[in-house]
Formats: structure tokens, sequence, C-alpha cells
């Protein structure tokens, strides 16, 4: 059996590594790699770095050969579905800053929107993967094209089959989604109190309330609350801080081991590496067929893992990538 991923807008990730960026001047990089990426794609390329059966779907573009190339490079199991809009391009400027680490800069390219054909292709692809499916990751933004509430159509043919669904998503679309009993949304805290507290509290990562090292007791609890409105297991990473695991009006806070500046090369892929170890530790279970109840304990050894995933992942340049001394870890 596989994980299904689902990634809605994939693409091209190139990152490019420089001493120092200097705006406004010729600006000679030391090194660049190329990946397909997105973020239900990392998530596919993590889990089988771990040993978990895992497909990712995706549409194409135009310009699909590339990606489809470099997937078939690195053996993995993208499956594109035909449509004509470019896939976009994204890139991530690492900078060597000295003694205080590195500096990461991520330039964003919009998504092109996908045909009416590929969506329809896509659902009948998920319809007829899903009864040899071990779990459904639905994780990213939707691009252009996709209707209004997709992903939320996806995880309820999931739940309906009696697979396990875990959301990685914000906004409307999580709202939505929420109504099909996701088994867990793994998302941060700002993008939490983007999609359910904007009216309360500013949404911002690095300075009030969300910047605390601790989380204050009124955020506890406007949390806490909005868990008892939904039946699902709420994971919010704070980066280094700590990481929440919330479930029906009860919050626990587990902490992150601390990483020194000089190790973090690029965070960017940590959160869905994250994603992907907490999955693969839970697969290790029965939990496919005890996800409706599980035990918060099981969450708490899965958050570790997936603590560690991420953090090795940080320490690479290349986004959804482990270091290639990690299997020690998941021995």
């Amino acid at each position: 059996m596989s994980v299904i991923c689902i990634c809605l807008s994939p693409g091209l990730q190139h990152t490019v590594s420089i001493d120092t960026l200097i705006p406004g001047e010729v600006n000679r990089l030391s090194e660049v790699t190329v990946d397909v990426a997105g973020k239900g794609v990392n998530v596919c390329r993590a889990l089988q770095r771990l040993g978990v059966g895992a497909l990712c779907l995706a549409q194409g573009g135009s310009n699909a050969d590339e990606p489809a190339a470099l997937a078939r490079l690195e053996g993995l199991d993208l499956r594109l579905i035909p449509s004509s809009g470019r896939l976009r391009t994204c890139t991530s400027i690492v900078e060597a800053t000295g003694a205080s680490g590195h500096r990461v800069t991520e330039l964003v390219e919009p998504s092109s929107t996908v045909d009416k054909s590929c969506v329809i292709a896509m659902t009948k692809t998920v319809e007829d993967l899903l009864p040899s499916a071990s779990a459904l990751v639905v994780a990213g933004s939707r691009a252009p094209g996709y209707p209004a509430g997709y992903p939320a159509r996806l995880a309820r043919m999931a739940t309906e089959s009696g697979v396990p669904v875990i959301l990685d998503m914000q906004g409307p679309d999580l709202r939505d989604a929420l109504i099909a009993r996701p088994a867990v949304v793994k998302i941060n805290l700002a993008e939490f109190v983007a999609t359910f507290l904007a009216d309360r509290f500013k949404v911002r990562e690095h300075s009030g309330a969300l910047a605390e090292t601790d989380v204050s007791p009124d955020l506890t609890k406007a949390i806490t609350e909005v868990s008892r409105n939904f039946v699902t297991s709420f994971v919010l990473t704070r980066g280094a801080k700590s990481t929440l695991l919330i479930r029906d009006g009860s919050m626990r806070v587990l902490p992150v081991p601390p990483l020194t500046a000089g190790e973090v090369i690029n965070p960017i892929g940590s959160g869905d590496t994250f994603l992907a170890g907490m999955l693969a530790q839970l697969l290790k279970t029965d939990w496919p067929s005890t996800w409706e109840s599980t035990p918060m304990e099981a969450l708490e050894k899965a958050i570790e893992f997936a603590t560690a995933c991420a953090q090795s992942n940080a320490r690479t340049a290349r986004p959804g990538f482990l270091e290639g001394s990690f299997k020690a870890y998941s021995d």
C-alpha cells in the first residue's frame, strides 16, 4: 500500500548558493541545484527516503518534461496529470553569512491555471488509487483552475473510503476540508492563527504574541477553543521554539532540540519533511486502522521523529531532502 501525496501547486525549485547577495549588483553564484518541488512533492520524497511506499499526484504543464526527468533521476514516484499551463519555478537564495549561519531568501512564482480536463483526471486517478492507499496527504496551496473546495472533496473521498487523511494547508481550503474529519492537520502556528484567529491576533511570526518563546495564556485559550469545534488533531509547529499538539480543547507543548545557527543551511521544505516523518512513524503502528482515535502518546512519539526529520532537512540546501546519514535516526 502507498501513501497518496497530492500537490496542487508543483514546480521547479532552483536552490542557488552565494557568499553574500548584493542587491543592484552582479552576483555570481557558487552552486546551483534544480529539483522538482512543491509541498506534496517534498512530502513524497521524504517518505520514500524513509522507506515508506508513496507516490505524488500533481498537474503537469507545457514544461512537464523537465520535472518528470528530474523525478526519474532521483527515483521519485511522481505522476503528472496533463495540463497546458507552464509549471512555475521558485528560487531559494542561500547566503553563507559567516558565524551567524545562513540567510535564505525565497522567490515564489504564481502558479498557472490548470485545465478542467486535468481536474477531472486528477479526481478519477485519486478515486482509482484509494482502495490500495495507506493514507492521503493533501499539502500546499491550490493552483487556479482547481475549484473552491477541491481539497475538501479529495479528503472526503478518502475518509469515506476508510483512508486516513493528513492536511497541510490554510485559509478557506482548510476550513472546508475539516468537514471531512482528517486524522491530523499539520500547519505552523502563524497559519493556524491566520485561518482561525486573525480577528484576535496579529499574524506576525517574528513579532507580537506569535514570536514569544512561550505561548501566552490568551493565545492558548483561543487555540484550544478552536480545537473543540473540529474532530481532528492539530499539530502546530513553531520553528525552534516548540511544537503544539492540540485535540478537543487539550494542548501539549513539545520541546524542539536546539540547533546552532551554523547548522541550519536552508529551512525550506522542513515542514514537509516534518509531516513525512510524523506519518512514517504513525504507519509503523496500527494507526491506519485506528486513526479516528489515535492516542496522544502515539502522536507525541511521531512528532519527536518528525522533528528530527525537519532538522535533518534544515541541515541540507535542497527542499524535502534528508542528510545521507539520516537512516541511523529512522532505524
